[in-house]
């Protein structure tokens, strides 16, 4: 009987009975996320001065999944304004294009980010038969994607585009660096293919979003019809 009431069914049961409240703090924080943007800024500030130790360090550090992704959200922000920025000068629209990159856009940047993570993963375990822990690869990679944050620069005009490609590039390779990090079995061979699908899975993603439909964040903007127009 003692194992019954504490079931979380006859909890519920014996308090909708009485007309109580259910004291739902005591559950709501088994779903809190802790957040030390402390340990963030650490992370991020480490990975710009050119630290590639703490690839490996926040790859074997389970603590650091909320950090890693959220300087991987700021990446993606800092590159929608600077390419948000850059497209107000050249159009105009201001109303128009927050909308199209500042909100689409990031949100279309953090989703290819994602598929892109996921293509890599299947990538080292389909293709080179490795086992690839996916939080270690996670992690690792949200960090390295928090490179991006140097594509805010896009608003220097005319070298926009160039901006753009250099930190992508920069970008692209501090993830195979990652992935060697995260996964101690691939080799160079493995890190390059396996991220290079990664990578074309989400610029495939990218590219097309801003042709058809005029979303686009980054150096991707350049490729929204608007601009060419």
């Amino acid at each position: 009987m003692t194992q019954l009431r504490s079931h979380p069914a006859g909890l519920v049961n014996r308090t909708l009975n009485r007309g109580g409240r259910l004291p739902a703090s005591r559950y709501l924080s088994a779903f809190s996320v802790r957040f030390d943007w402390r340990r963030a800024l650490t992370l991020h500030r480490r990975l710009l001065s050119g630290d590639l130790g703490v690839l490996r360090d926040v790859s074997l550090t389970p603590t650091d999944t909320v950090p890693a992704l959220v300087v991987m959200l700021v990446g993606v922000l800092a590159a929608s304004l600077g390419s948000w920025l850059w497209l107000t000068l050249e159009t105009g629209d201001i109303g128009g294009s927050a909308l199209r990159v500042l909100l689409f856009g990031s949100l279309a940047a953090a989703a290819a980010w994602g598929i892109g993570v996921a293509v890599t993963w299947y990538a080292l375990r389909s293709m080179f038969a490795l086992e690839v822990d996916r939080d270690q690869l996670l992690r690792a990679l949200a960090l390295a994607a928090g490179f991006a944050v140097w594509q805010f620069c896009m608003i220097a005009g005319p070298a926009s585009f160039a901006i753009g490609l250099v930190a992508t590039v920069a970008g692209l390779m501090l993830s195979i660096i990652a992935v060697r990090a995260a996964v101690t079995e691939a080799d160079d061979r493995a890190a390059v293919i396996s991220v290079g699908c990664g990578f074309g899975a989400s610029a495939l993603l990218l590219s097309l979003l801003a042709d058809l439909t005029g979303v686009g964040s980054g150096l991707f903007v350049h490729a929204i019809g608007q601009v060419g127009g």
